[in-house]
């Protein structure tokens, strides 16, 4: 009998759908919006997608877990899980280490690259997020908060293949 996972997990495709409609609602204003309904949307657009990576890291890596153990096993390492953590460069990089080394090598050459680009707008957009949540004003505008956007896709998406159980399942996520 042959069992048919899905891959990513259900719940992850539908906060992206979500946070996709949320970013076009951002790119696209009415016209009848008001200013102050678009800056709340963008800083909204911004706790979304941080908290995108979030469920992501979190959500395949519970999947990963609960498809490759079983037993005392699987209830140890999922007891390292029980909620997500803040998607800060150094708590994914500490979550990928306890999968692989060879996953935190290649995130860490990704976060170089580009005079180390990722690392900084990971880093900003998990710093904009508490600077929101805090009631700071943080001065971000809609195209600004797009760029966040993709970046978290983009971050996703790479967390979303690489924790995938069997690659032979592939990832309708690969972008």
């Amino acid at each position: 009998m042959s069992v048919t996972v899905r891959w990513p997990p259900t719940d992850l495709r539908r906060l992206e759908q979500s946070l996709d409609e949320l970013a076009d609602a951002v790119r696209n204003p009415p016209k009848n919006r008001s200013d102050d309904e678009q800056i709340w949307l963008t800083r909204f657009l911004i706790v979304r997608s941080c908290g995108y990576i979030e469920q992501v890291m979190h959500r395949c890596a519970v999947e990963h877990l609960e498809a490759k153990s079983s037993g005392t096993v699987r209830s140890y390492s999922l007891s390292w899980l029980e909620r997500s953590i803040n998607p800060s460069v150094g708590n994914i990089l500490a979550t990928l280490g306890r999968f692989d080394q060879a996953l935190v090598d290649e995130f860490e050459e990704m976060l170089a690259e580009n005079d180390n680009e990722l690392n900084r707008e990971l880093s900003a957009l998990v710093t904009k997020r508490h600077a929101i949540a805090h009631g700071a004003n943080e001065g971000l505008g809609p195209q600004r908060a797009l760029q966040l956007y993709e970046l978290a896709k983009g971050t996703a998406d790479w967390i979303i293949v690489r924790l995938c159980p069997n690659p032979a399942w592939g990832s309708s996520f690969a972008r």
